[in-house]
């Protein structure tokens, strides 16, 4: 049994991505290490410091009533429909990255909203942080390695091609989504 442990507890301690070659240079800082160009090893410290970051500013932007405009590429359709259900109950914008394009902010109130984009390519992350750029709006990522981590005010990077990661992310942003404050 002691062996399995220790393996167990060695596995805790990284989290896989894919190959470096798909890795920003702005991520390096990111990674612990390669191996044979098959896959990258994401520093499981930096991963958690950022996830915290990022839930406690969009806690303070509940906090201080600001409005969401969720930008997400969930692929698993029972997910996504999870996800709408709660942001159609909480009144939040929820767009699917294939709605965006140049100019898709200009019709959105500016004032006291935040963008949060989950999932999105490097593209699609580009093309949003010039449009929050232009009006001022702050913006939180959850993407993988393949984005400049200074493409958002908060860049949370990690692997969220998986079903699990993605319900865990999801089911984060909801449990956060549904507190009441005074």
């Amino acid at each position: 049994m002691k062996p399995i442990k220790k393996k167990v507890t060695a596995l805790s301690k990284a989290c896989v991505s894919p190959s470096i070659s798909f890795v920003d240079p702005s991520q390096y800082s990111n990674l612990l290490g390669t191996r044979q160009n098959l896959f990258s090893l994401i520093n499981p410290v930096s991963f958690k410091y950022s996830l915290k970051t990022s839930f406690l500013a969009i806690e303070s932007f509940i906090k201080n009533k600001y409005s969401f405009i969720f930008i997400v590429n969930i692929s698993n359709q029972m997910l996504f429909n999870k996800f709408y259900q709660i942001c159609k109950n909480k009144n939040i914008t929820l767009l699917k990255s294939s709605e965006t394009s140049a100019g898709f902010l200009t019709n959105k109130p500016k004032v006291k909203t935040a963008i949060i984009t989950l999932f999105l390519d490097s593209h699609k992350i580009e093309l949003i942080q010039k449009e929050s750029l232009l009006i001022n709006i702050p913006l939180i990522s959850f993407n993988d390695l393949s984005a400049n981590k200074f493409s958002s005010s908060i860049f949370v990077s990690g692997h969220y091609n998986s079903f699990i990661v993605q319900n865990f992310i999801l089911t984060l942003l909801s449990v956060c989504l549904e507190q009441k404050y005074e």
